[in-house]
């Protein structure tokens, strides 16, 4: 499972299928072009009133540095824009620089910090903004 390999806090089965089901998701799945069956990443969030919450994105490792977190972080920010997010929002671990450097390359800017975030590993998260264009497939990033 992609979510063991990419993070020190795997969510419980339970709850990554709670997050597909719940009414509000946004999430996209990257499959393999010639194997449909073959998940590379995810991303995985909810739209809530106005606001879109990104809670995972992960690529599995054997495909990272491809682009596709990239394409799956832009194309859940356009449709959450179509669908009228004005912002979009996610933590980072403080430690994470390839994941930092993605959400800036993205348009994203720091918000805030929420200190002692993660309770593995007792990291810092950074809060990170994005700011969408509500109705429009279009995002500052």
């Amino acid at each position: 499972m992609i979510d063991r390999l990419c993070f020190i806090d795997p969510w419980l089965t339970r709850s990554l299928i709670q997050e597909l089901d719940a009414p509000c998701a946004l999430n996209h799945v990257a499959v393999c072009p010639d194997d449909t069956s073959r998940v590379l990443g995810f991303c995985l969030g909810r739209v809530i009133a106005d606001e879109y919450t990104i809670h995972r994105l992960a690529v599995h490792p054997d495909v990272q540095r491809r682009g596709i977190a990239d394409r799956l972080l832009r194309s859940c920010m356009k449709h959450a824009a179509r669908i009228g997010a004005m912002n979009c929002f996610i933590e980072v671990r403080a430690g994470n620089a390839a994941a930092l450097g993605l959400y800036e390359t993205c348009g994203f800017n720091t918000a805030g910090m929420r200190g002692a975030y993660y309770r593995v590993g007792n990291e810092d998260a950074v809060l990170m903004l994005c700011a969408l264009v509500p109705g429009t497939s279009h995002c500052t990033c």
